[in-house]
């Protein structure tokens, strides 16, 4: 799935608040391949930090984001 058909997927063609869950975006995420799964976080996450939605324009920072979001998942399993 490309960025651009995991964000139209997820956002469901309906009005959603940067980094709600809503029922589309949750069927999305359990129905993806993990890789897709963990992108889908990351654009949340990204949502969240800077309190607006996800673009197309914005896939390089959400996929730093997700990089960074595994780096501190596999520090915190190292310990």
């Amino acid at each position: 799935m490309t960025f651009e058909e995991l964000l139209v997927a997820a956002n469901g063609g309906k009005d959603r608040r940067p980094g709600q869950w809503t029922p589309a975006a949750c069927k999305v995420w359990r129905e993806a391949e993990p890789e897709d799964a963990r992108l889908l976080e990351a654009a949340w996450a990204w949502e969240l930090a800077h309190d607006r939605r996800a673009q197309m324009k914005d896939e390089v920072a959400v996929r730093e984001r997700r990089r960074a979001m595994d780096e501190a998942t596999a520090a915190a399993k190292a310990e």
